[in-house]
């Protein structure tokens, strides 16, 4: 609790189902006025259906909400607002052709007869609040001139314009400098001072310990602590991860991999600053960052989504041109997304989606031969071990099933550097391990794989390397028997060095 007095919030019981996915479990939460306190968690955790919960975006399934010892309506976000629980999303939400003025008081602007607007009133009520926080910002200036980092203080500004009691931070500051960083954790702790609580939900391990009065750590749905007090990095990893141990990994040759198939050299690009990086045949390289750190953003440069600005991406031999997915398929990269529905073509068959990217070794002049093709791909769909009719179109089947369909286009392609983007996101419990079996195998037969994972175990279990990013950067590496899930979080949730490592 914090210092400021008793909770005037309270939840207990928090729980919900989905489909009988059980996404938060009898979850608790207090907090107290003035009180800044963090919410931590994995991917999965359990954190977004919280706020959602406590916004009224979502009704639980059961448990309850308590405002001044009142019951807060459930799955009603007016009555949330009403109680003053106000969120700030992590993207970035903006009017860009709207004034500073009509962003502060979006939602409610004051009117007079006939519901005309008070452009007066209006300015003043945001002029007050932008005071209030100490931010000289012109109520009359275009959003979208101002700099990001006072765009989002402009979305801290609107929170408040709502009497807000609590603010409910979500990653405020994943895309933003260090230096935009350092203004904008200022103007929460202003929120402090005027007894507003915070709840601050974030990733970055170093800004909950330096920023909270406590932290409630959510694992798997549930309440693993709630404490007062800052808890050191050490302590939050050791609570996110587990139990501390080594993850069960593939046995290999202790060297591991072969010649250098893909060669990074000083490349900056969207999020990405000064970056090299080499990867090995028969290798599986893991990046490993929070959001917007870099490390998904370094994957979708090198498969030519992303173009590049400066440095050079070489593989097997030939460079790439920035921003040319063609070339980089051409090349023989394969990109496997964990959003299915940005690599299947759901209106099609799923010997369609198979055999796409090798359609043609099994064609002569300008027509398939569906012998040939429909051979293939019963012997890929054997491989992946998908049960599926190769007629039925791909939309029918389940995620899990959809991502081996996609799996095995690739490895029809015979794509010599796979990029993996969270490749089991979503998938089933069944499923995860026989795509985690093929990625394997991929490595054992020659392929390099670049791996982004959301998820600690599966870039502990599936990597020979793990590389960290933050903002943009690279941060350190980690090999052999460092890859445990702990020492993995604890490096990509540490803060950042102030200059790249060149690896």
């Amino acid at each position: 609790m914090g210092a400021e007095g008793s909770a005037w919030l309270r939840a207990a019981g928090l729980t919900k189902v989905y489909g009988g996915v059980v996404a938060l479990d009898s979850a608790s939460l207090e907090i107290a006025p003035g009180e800044i306190q963090g919410l931590v968690g994995a991917n999965g955790a359990g954190k977004s259906t919280l706020v959602k919960i406590l916004t009224g975006i979502v009704r639980p399934t059961s448990g309850r909400v308590l405002i001044d010892g009142k019951p807060l309506p459930a799955g009603m976000p007016k009555e949330s607002l009403r109680a003053g629980i106000v969120s700030v999303p992590q993207e970035l939400v903006v009017g860009p052709t709207m004034t500073v003025a009509e962003n502060v008081m979006l939602g409610h602007e004051p009117r007079g007869r006939f519901g005309l607007l008070r452009a007066g009133a209006m300015r003043q009520a945001a002029a007050r609040v932008l005071e209030s926080l100490s931010l000289e910002i012109p109520v009359n200036e275009l959003a979208g001139r101002l700099p990001l980092v006072e765009q989002r203080l402009v979305m801290i500004a609107r929170a408040l314009s709502f009497r807000a009691r609590m603010v409910i931070f979500d990653e405020p500051t994943a895309t933003v400098s260090p230096a935009e960083a350092a203004i904008l954790l200022e103007a929460v702790r202003g929120l402090r001072e005027r007894g507003v609580s915070v709840l601050y939900v974030s990733h970055r391990l170093d800004e909950i310990e330096a920023l909270c009065d406590s932290v409630t750590v959510l694992r798997d749905g549930r309440v693993v602590s709630e404490a007062a007090g800052a808890r050191s990095h050490a302590e939050l990893v050791e609570l996110l991860a587990g139990e501390p141990g080594e993850a069960t990994r593939a046995p290999r040759e202790p060297e591991g991999g072969g010649a250098a198939v893909l060669e990074i050299r000083d490349l900056q690009g969207e999020r990405l600053q000064n970056v090299s990086l080499s990867v090995r045949s028969g290798e599986i390289a893991g990046l490993a960052g929070l959001a917007g750190s870099g490390a998904r953003e370094l994957l979708l440069t090198v498969c030519g989504a992303v173009p590049y600005r400066r440095g050079t991406i070489q593989f097997d031999g030939r460079m790439l041109p920035p921003g040319a997915p063609v070339a980089a398929v051409a090349a023989g990269i394969g990109f496997l997304p964990g959003d299915r529905s940005l690599a299947a073509f759901p209106a099609h068959s799923v010997r369609h989606n198979v055999s796409l990217a090798a359609l043609a070794r099994h064609s002569w002049s300008g027509f398939v031969r569906r012998g040939s093709e429909r051979s293939a791909v019963a012997e890929l769909l054997d491989r992946v071990a998908l049960r599926a009719n190769p007629e039925a179109l791909i939309a029918s089947l389940s995620g899990g099933n959809q991502q081996k369909a996609i799996l095995a286009r690739w490895i029809a392609s015979g794509a010599k550097l796979l990029l993996l983007d969270d490749p089991t996101a979503g998938v089933d419990v069944a499923t995860r391990p026989e795509l985690q079996a093929q990625i394997f195998a991929l490595r054992d037969a020659g392929a390099a794989v670049l791996l982004v994972s959301t998820d600690i175990d599966e870039l502990a279990r599936l990597c020979d390397r793990v590389v960290t990013f933050d903002r943009g950067a690279i941060t350190g590496e980690l090999t052999g028997a460092q890859i445990t899930p702990t020492r993995v979080l604890a490096a990509m949730t540490q803060r950042a060095e102030a200059s790249s490592r060149t690896l």
